[in-house]
């Protein structure tokens, strides 16, 4: 079945989700392995709903996952902490990530990763502005949604193959993603069965409030990521466990 704008419409136009939340697509895992790889406890890692998740105010610390095919959602509202450097590497290890961040008040964000490789990245709004270690990668499917590689902030484009001179749209990030994994989280799969785990705690909070740096985990080492490469599930147990000590 073809995904459309339509199918995404709702997640770029509505507030179902609210005005901060950031979907990450993996390849071939399952729920609870996401999870770990994101820094959940495994003692906090159960069945979940998203109503029960709002209604409780779970959010932030608590994230979702549910499959879609062949590929495992993750769903964070009013976090992003699948989009940290050092948290893609782990996520993305032997696999694919697909991430695409809503943020309202600050940077939207979409990133492209492969086997612990930031392949390209770029706030949605200055998509000719990419970073990664091949930031022209997406150029053409960029352009087939509609996305225009040229893009500066202030209607500016750069180069000679600009497409438009509009600044893209949350639904053409969000079909950049449904072309590049094949599925889309739709308004059923979000009232349906979901796997939830706990990735922060109040100990991230206090960070962003006393130094001013960003409140996120540290269990997506270089360590955990080589232990995961390695298929070392001891050593992933014990930089997991270290992490939320």
């Amino acid at each position: 079945m073809e995904i459309t704008y339509a199918d995404v419409s709702w997640l770029a136009d509505g507030w179902e989700l609210g005005d901060v939340w950031c979907l990450t697509f993996l390849r071939g895992l399952e729920a609870a392995e996401a999870l770990r790889r994101l820094g959940a406890a495994e003692e906090s890692i159960r069945p979940l709903s998203y109503r029960e998740l709002t209604d409780a105010g779970l959010f932030p610390h608590t994230v979702l996952a549910g499959r879609l095919k062949g590929w495992v959602v993750l769903i964070e509202r009013n976090g992003s902490e699948a989009t940290e450097l050092d948290t893609m590497r782990a996520l993305s290890a032997g696999t694919e990530l697909v991430s695409v961040l809503r943020h309202d008040y600050a940077t939207d964000l979409f990133a492209y990763a492969i086997d612990g490789d930031r392949l390209t990245s770029f706030d949605p709004r200055k998509p000719a502005w990419r970073y990664g270690s091949d930031p022209d990668r997406l150029i053409d499917a960029m352009r087939e949604v509609g996305v225009d590689p040229t893009f500066l902030p202030g209607g500016d484009v750069a180069g000679d193959e600009a497409i438009s001179t509009g600044a893209p749209t949350m639904s053409e990030v969000l079909m950049l993603a449904a072309r590049l994994t094949g599925v889309v989280l739709t308004p059923e799969v979000l009232n349906g069965p979901f796997v939830g785990g706990v990735v922060g705690s109040q100990a991230d909070d206090s960070l962003e409030d006393g130094d001013g740096q960003q409140g996120t985990t540290s269990h997506t080492t270089v360590e955990l990521f080589a232990a995961i490469r390695r298929g070392d599930p001891q050593q992933v147990n014990r930089d997991e466990a270290s992490a939320q000590a």
